[in-house]
């Protein structure tokens, strides 16, 4: 289907932490502007870095989105973490923040 399909999908997404129950929540979200009713299975390699050191917490993963939207939890985090995504380029697609804010809190630990 990648193969075949018009143009480059777009995942967006978005992330909270919530410290009282210590989890992190990602939600990723498909688009195919060419095809909007198309669903991919799109590999996405994640691991969650310390937000303020950069210390990998969370080795990498990959998770498998094929719905349009979907959220993955991880739970036990006893402190704040932002996502280093998208690892050994995992999925050729445009990736994007919902927020700006989460954005910026992102680009400091890409490397």
């Amino acid at each position: 289907l990648w193969y075949s399909t018009a143009g480059t999908p777009t995942v967006s997404y978005r992330y909270s932490y919530d410290e009282k129950q210590k989890r992190f929540a990602l939600t990723l979200t498909q688009n195919l502007e060419y095809s909007p009713d198309v669903l991919l299975h799109i590999p996405v390699a994640i691991a969650l870095l310390d937000k303020v050191t950069g210390e990998e917490i969370v080795p990498t993963t990959t998770l498998e989105l094929k719905d349009r939207a979907m959220t993955f939890e991880f739970n036990d985090l006893d402190r704040g973490v932002v996502p280093s995504t998208l690892r050994d380029f995992s999925a050729p697609v445009i990736f994007v923040a919902e927020d700006p804010a989460q954005q910026d809190e992102v680009l400091p630990f890409l490397a």
